[in-house]
């Protein structure tokens, strides 16, 4: 690949993820599921637990179907699936829609996910800058988390009118990374397809995953974060409600914390750089503890403010986690063992959005973020305990 190619993938990618989420649908997601759709919370957290099954599924054969026939080919086929998804959450007027547009974006972003990280990996690895990679994927998850903040302002705005119009605003801009997909370059690593380099790969991305120390704890620790972090996430909507937030005002919220993950990930080559790799970790562990614990223990509306906190991470994760992930992970190999990650990642989240919901259900939400809290703080301390022994 030469040195236009390079910088023509690195334009596409930037803008490929800064548009690979729905733009305007955040501040009102689980209220739209709610109101829309007509599920109760529980519901939400245990069809969310059930759709996660489905990405359990297919993460791992993914990657490795990514690994063979081209990272491209494969994230294409993922967009198309998730705008159907958009498609249906646009339209849905019962449990029913709301079941087949979780389905469709399982399937699009189990296809997508790691596959597109390894495509931008392998094309710096080419074009001798992977030493970049941090920088570059942190700043590109930034554009999309900035734009997502302005859009923020405008769904809250938009919902006060009425509960559909920001959701159906999506469509159009979602088609974004659908169309970029097809002028990537592929890395010239991939090879042609046949079943028996698939189960190859597999086998050979699975036995890495057991036999590296690095990439097992990473898995975990990755798992824990992003697990918890969405518990916490689709406790926003009622939380606001349950403080007395107006509905107009959940938008400016979310300006907030997008501005923060903004932040947070374009920088986060900067802040690693600062703070050191254990005290990221640490850092990570404290800022999705210690502020649910607080808003379960007091809950008045000036707390509400504390997820901003939680976007410290938010931003910070996916360039830590992809950093490590990468510098540990063979080139062909690589997108498997990130769908392994994933995979991990879903297994964990499965238990623990049923579990939740359950909670919810059987207690209630203040209750249920205190446990969430101490959880977090227990299992984080472990995790650091296990990383300081045998990787640090």
């Amino acid at each position: 690949m030469n040195d236009r190619e390079c910088r023509r993938n690195l334009f596409l990618y930037r803008l490929y993820t800064t548009f690979n989420e729905p733009l305007f649908w955040g501040p009102i997601i689980i209220i739209s599921l709610q109101k829309l759709a007509f599920m109760p919370l529980p519901d939400i957290y245990y069809m969310e637990s059930a759709v996660l099954c489905v990405s359990l599924l297919l993460d791992i054969p993914s990657g490795a179907l990514a690994d063979v026939i081209g990272r491209k080919r494969t994230v294409t086929i993922g967009r198309v699936f998730l705008f159907g998804s958009a498609f249906f959450f646009a339209t849905m007027s019962s449990s029913l829609g709301a079941w087949i547009a979780d389905i469709l974006w399982a399937i699009g972003f189990s296809m997508q996910s790691g596959a597109d990280t390894a495509l931008l990996y392998d094309t710096l690895r080419e074009c001798g800058r992977e030493s970049e990679y941090k920088r570059i994927e942190g700043q590109a998850i930034g554009s999309r988390l900035l734009l997502v903040a302005f859009c923020s302002i405008a769904t809250g705005l938009l919902a006060g009118v009425n509960l559909r119009l920001p959701i159906y605003l999506n469509l159009p801009f979602i088609l974004v990374p659908l169309a970029v997909s097809f002028f990537w370059k592929e890395p010239t690593r991939t090879e042609h397809y046949s079943v028996q380099k698939q189960l190859s790969v597999l086998k050979r991305g699975g036995l890495f995953v057991f036999h590296s120390i690095e990439v097992r704890w990473m898995v975990g620790f990755a798992a824990l974060v992003a697990t918890t972090s969405k518990l916490w996430f689709f406790t926003y909507n009622p939380y606001f409600e349950f403080v007395g937030i107006n509905i107009s005002q959940y938008g400016v919220i979310f300006f907030l914390l997008n501005i923060v993950a903004w932040l947070s990930s374009h920088y986060a080559y900067k802040l690693e750089g600062y703070v050191g790799e254990r005290r990221s970790i640490i850092l990570m562990i404290l800022c999705i503890g210690v502020p649910v614990l607080i808003m379960g223990l007091v809950p008045i509306w000036p707390f509400a403010y504390l997820v901003v906190v939680q976007n410290i991470v938010r931003g910070f994760m996916r360039p830590f986690v992809g950093d490590y992930m990468n510098r540990h992970i063979e080139t062909d190999v690589r997108a498997t063992v990130l769908s392994v990650q994933s995979s991990v990642s879903n297994l964990v989240a499965i238990l623990g959005l049923a579990g939740f919901g359950f909670i919810i259900a059987r207690f209630n939400l203040l209750n249920a973020l205190i446990i969430l809290g101490l959880a977090v703080l227990g299992v984080g301390m472990l995790s650091y305990r296990s990383y300081k022994k045998r990787i640090a």
